[in-house]
């Protein structure tokens, strides 16, 4: 068992060695707020299918509401290639008052890679940056929801440690015929 977690851990730091050559992660600043939308906004357009909002909804929502998400309670962070932003992820306390909600976690949410960047090591770098943060605010857990559809996700998650919790729900209320499962990743 202690060889299998130093073995883990040499592969985790393996991992942020190679997503930190791929890209810098770092925290997003309140004034950073123009380049959030931008890749949330990226986001929505190359994969809606993979996230409960829309495209259309965002784009309606004004600079003070994108302002404030970036100096709300949650954690968001940054991948950057050079100048250029290609992924982003946020971290928040799990809502207790979820159906699916579990005690003490942080979940992931609005997790998203570049097409251009993908497989190069962001990905697992931004996870991990939210992971880092989340076990220093305290956290044992770590959850995230991910549509059934997106294969590719849902083996980077297990890559990385997230197994299922047997939740699942719609993606969004209104379109019942696209589900999402809740994964969960130990922090310890």
């Amino acid at each position: 068992m202690a060889i299998e977690r130093e073995a883990a851990g040499r592969d985790a730091a393996k991992r942020d060695v190679t997503a930190q050559q791929a890209a810098e992660i770092r925290r997003a600043g309140p004034g950073e707020w123009r380049v959030y939308r931008e890749l949330r906004l990226a986001a929505l357009a190359e994969a809606p299918y993979a996230f409960s909002s829309t495209l259309e909804r965002e784009l309606a929502f004004d600079d003070e509401l994108w302002q404030r998400r970036l100096s709300s309670s949650a954690v968001s962070f940054l991948a950057w290639r050079g100048a250029e932003p290609v992924g982003m992820a946020t971290g928040k306390i799990d809502d207790p008052g979820d159906e699916f909600a579990v005690a003490g976690a942080w979940q992931l949410v609005g997790m998203w890679v570049s097409p251009a960047a993908r497989g190069l090591g962001v990905a697992d770098g931004l996870v991990e940056a939210v992971a880092r943060h989340a076990r220093a605010a305290g956290a044992k857990t770590l959850v995230l929801w991910v549509t059934e559809v997106n294969g590719r996700a849902q083996a980077l998650y297990r890559r990385l440690g997230f197994a299922p919790t047997g939740a699942r729900q719609p993606v969004r209320p209104d379109e019942p015929a696209s589900w999402e499962v809740q994964l969960l990743r130990p922090l310890g």
